[in-house]
């Protein structure tokens, strides 16, 4: 095969790879749009459906899982509802809409999970640990790092009144890149090795043991739990103050 043959050859690879990856987004444009006009009729479930369609691709949209989560609680599935909203969230944590949903949908659960007091730090932290997503973040950070190399720069040649401005200023920024770059690290370290499901089924009681004779504690639909271990078709769960059990993987969804 000659060099005009081979790059020939690569030019028709290239023009069918790119011509499917149109027709990809155009149909799943297509499924969108159509969802979206049936959700405006009230039509939900078959809103869900296209929407299910565009998720079955392998898709990770913050919209389309808003939107079926939205469609989920009009049918009045609150589980899928809270796990897609959950999924949104993971997505664009600095959406209001998608958090005032998804708080919304939490206040129609049946389990009031405790949470432990927070100190004012600890707050502001959490704030600004949930106000950009992964890469928003790593953006800034790297941005900051920037900037600060241009004000040392600047500090060289600038007079000495000057330089106090500078050393504020490059103040602020440090701590602010550095708790944003702490921030991302903890995204990175939970994105790998800390997983949440929500229940789907309406209720699943945790057991000491796959299959055990104890029941450790009971959870209701759509209640968000860690996923500590898995072993065949059961989870080690947990709550948020720590008390763990055994349920079936069937009856969770994985954010």
């Amino acid at each position: 095969m000659n060099c005009h043959t081979i790059r020939l050859v690569c030019m028709i690879m290239v023009v069918a790879v790119l011509s499917s990856i149109a027709a990809y987004n155009n149909t799943t444009t297509q499924w969108f749009e159509k969802a979206n006009a049936l959700y405006e009729h009230q039509a939900y479930d078959s809103a869900a459906y296209y929407y299910e369609k565009i998720v079955s691709t392998g898709m990770t949209s913050a919209a389309v899982f808003y939107n079926l989560g939205n469609t989920c609680f009009r049918l009045h599935k609150v589980g899928p509802a809270m796990l897609y909203l959950q999924k949104a969230h993971k997505l664009s944590p600095s959406d209001n809409d998608i958090k005032a949903n998804s708080t919304f949908v939490q206040s129609m659960l049946a389990d009031r999970v405790p949470t432990s007091p927070q100190s004012f730090l600890e707050l502001v932290f959490k704030r600004l640990h949930t106000m950009f997503s992964l890469s928003a973040q790593l953006w800034i950070a790297g941005f900051g790092l920037l900037l600060l190399s241009l004000l040392f720069s600047a500090a060289l040649f600038a007079p000495f009144y000057m330089r106090l401005w500078i050393i504020y200023i490059a103040s602020f920024i440090v701590l602010v890149t550095g708790a944003l770059g702490i921030s991302a690290a903890i995204k990175i370290y939970t994105n790998q090795t800390v997983h949440y499901a929500v229940v789907l089924s309406p209720t699943i009681e945790a057991l000491n043991q796959p299959n055990g004779p104890t029941v450790l504690f009971t959870v209701h639909e759509g209640t968000t739990l860690q996923v500590r271990q898995q072993v065949g078709d059961w989870s080690l769960v947990s709550l948020p103050t720590g008390t763990a059990g055994w349920v079936t993987t069937s009856s969770l969804g994985l954010i």
